[in-house]
């Protein structure tokens, strides 16, 4: 007989809305484990678990922002959008600016 291994999802085949999803429920646990252990902060275990769930908020909390960052790729784009759209603007500034006519003077 053979035996079969347990395969787990592999992190890099997530996609998007999963990573998110992992993220914030990472992000609430470990708060509440922070909030649930400051009570009990004389102890030396609650202690360590209460700065290890600090530590992991804080690694949670930035892999959710670099979660939101653009991609490389739509950030090429955008950039090329952003050139694309800076040569109207440079098109409209040569026109003449308005100017308001001054208001008469009352008497």
């Amino acid at each position: 007989m053979t035996k079969k291994e347990l395969k787990l999802p592999s992190f890099k085949t997530w996609d998007l809305d999963t990573k998110k999803e992992v993220a914030k429920i990472g992000m609430t646990t470990s708060m509440a484990i922070v909030i649930g252990t400051s009570f009990g902060m004389k102890s030396k275990v609650m202690k360590n678990l209460h700065i290890g769930a600090g530590v992991a908020l804080v690694g949670f909390s930035l892999w959710h922002h670099m979660l939101y960052q653009p991609s490389k790729k739509s950030s090429v784009k955008a950039a090329h959008k952003a050139e694309s759209t800076s040569e109207t603007v440079v098109a409209s500034e040569t026109k003449p600016k308005r100017t308001r006519k001054p208001k008469p003077k009352e008497a």
